[in-house]
């Protein structure tokens, strides 16, 4: 009776321990995928948070310019400045205005802006890190701009796009899209759509024609758009 006893008290049988050890090892196996997803979504979301600032940054540079404008006569210097930020595209909507070809944005030089002599403006590549390696491609463009008497641009769309790593370094060279990239881990059209995209219209307040040239710009037609003029 007490052998009995003390043979219920005793350890795991052999079964009960290779079980175990058999469900710590599958549960083992499954956390290292776990932590490199991680890993690789935050990484992402890196991206897109660079992309993002990166297009905002150029948006503000543009409308930086335009109200330098209101105290510039010079039109031909505003046009060209405009046409290094974005330059002047058909169409009549956002969704007109083509995404550039992938070799394209492989081959273009980096962007510059801040060079004195010369600037080098979208479609070109940018380095966030400094490490001489492109890690985005930056698109930027207007479209339905109205002038004054003068040439001047007194108001315009425009929209920036920001493509991802794998296009400016040369590993995804198909056909490039102009939607948003789902922020989903794997998305099949992560490499090929942009990573960030913003578009925005802008006034020069300082005009005669600025309501008239607003309605244009926001795609109204000439008739309605001669009685606010």
């Amino acid at each position: 009776m007490i052998r009995q006893r003390l043979n219920a008290q005793g350890g795991f049988s052999l079964i009960e321990a290779l079980v175990g050890i058999a469900i710590v090892g599958v549960t083992a196996a499954m956390i290292p995928p776990v932590i490199a997803l991680s890993v690789a979504a935050r990484a992402q979301n890196q991206r897109v948070e660079q992309a993002t600032r990166l297009a905002q940054g150029h948006m503000d540079l543009i409308r930086l310019r335009m109200e330098r404008a209101v105290a510039d006569g010079n039109a031909s210097v505003l046009v060209a400045d405009l046409n290094r930020l974005a330059p002047l595209e058909g169409g009549g909507g956002f969704d007109d205005v083509a995404a550039p070809a992938a070799e394209t944005l492989r081959t273009a030089p980096f962007c510059d802006l801040k060079n004195p002599t010369a600037p080098v403006g979208p479609p070109c590549r940018v380095d966030i890190n400094g490490d001489g390696q492109a890690d985005f491609g930056l698109q930027a463009f207007r479209i339905n701009q109205q002038t004054n008497d003068k040439g001047k641009p007194i108001s315009f769309a425009f929209g920036v796009r920001v493509y991802p790593r794998a296009v400016v370094q040369g590993v995804y060279t198909g056909t490039l899209g102009t939607r948003p990239a789902t922020s989903r881990l794997g998305a099949p059209e992560a490499a090929s759509n942009p990573l960030a995209v913003q578009y925005s219209r802008i006034l020069l307040p300082d005009s005669s024609r600025s309501l008239g040239s607003l309605c244009r710009t926001l795609g109204g037609d000439d008739t309605s758009c001669a009685l606010v003029d």
